[in-house]
């Protein structure tokens, strides 16, 4: 005979509810699981995208590393219109010289449908795109051209650089410099502030001399069309960041 009491009716009850959030959990796993299985197919095509930008204007990276974002990309994939995708990049060469690291995020990305399903690349195109390269300490001092120069953060926007210099009478001496990175469109330059050296005063011509090595205009190129508007010391390199709008990925 079956058991009709409130327990028993309750142990069945509960046992429905586990079944259902079973369910539930594989079903959600396996809708995951495809929408990933889909987002791969933008991933594989806008990293062809990022490739083709790259190499075509000049700035070919060592590794790169394309994640599109939003969800769900069902949706996005049959419309072309994706929320956008993180890249990153790495030994960026440039016609300026090499950037270490460049982190990009492109937004509101759109993939024309023939592109999706593996056509040639074209017409491939974000809305907003923002930047950052960093440049090291061995990139700076190539671009300047001063010999022996290194630098570390100092605080805040500040470098602390030291550098060999020729002191009349003295000789060689180890000079130290406040200098601050600032931008003037896509150049960099560096104010030089304090001018140091242990023991020895340092000849106003030799301040000179160092505010010179430093004012010497540094031409930066980040990828994408990207309009530089920030740099901060980081660390033992710096960070330049930037911004572009309608931004042609693959025309």
């Amino acid at each position: 005979m079956a058991d009709r009491s409130p327990t028993a009716k309750r142990r069945r009850g509960t046992g429905c509810l586990v079944l259902v959030l079973i369910l539930l959990v594989v079903v959600c796993g396996v809708a995951v699981a495809a929408d990933r299985a889909v987002a791969s197919i933008a991933d594989d095509r806008l990293t062809d995208a990022v490739a083709t930008n790259l190499r075509d204007n000049g700035t070919p990276a060592a590794t790169s590393d394309v994640e599109t974002i939003g969800f769900p990309f069902v949706t996005q994939l049959l419309s072309g219109d994706f929320d956008g995708a993180d890249v990153h990049l790495t030994n960026v060469d440039t016609p300026q010289g090499t950037l270490a690291r460049v982190d990009l995020k492109l937004r509101d990305v759109s993939i024309p449908q023939d592109v999706l399903r593996g056509g040639a690349l074209h017409d491939v195109t974000a809305q907003s795109v923002t930047g950052t390269g960093r440049l090291s300490i061995a990139e700076i001092s190539r671009r300047l051209g001063v010999e022996g120069l290194k630098l570390q953060n100092a605080g805040g926007s500040a470098l602390r650089a030291t550098l060999p210099v020729e002191i009349p009478v003295v000789g060689a001496v180890e000079v130290q410099a406040e200098v601050t990175p600032k931008l003037d469109g896509n150049t960099l330059t560096f104010d030089v502030g304090s001018v140091s050296a242990a023991g020895v005063t340092v000849p106003t011509a030799v301040v000179d001399q160092i505010t010179d090595q430093f004012a010497k205009p540094v031409a930066l190129e980040l990828p994408f069309e990207v309009e530089l508007d920030k740099v901060t010391a980081s660390g033992d390199a710096l960070d330049v960041t930037g911004s572009a709008t309608n931004v042609p990925l693959v025309q």
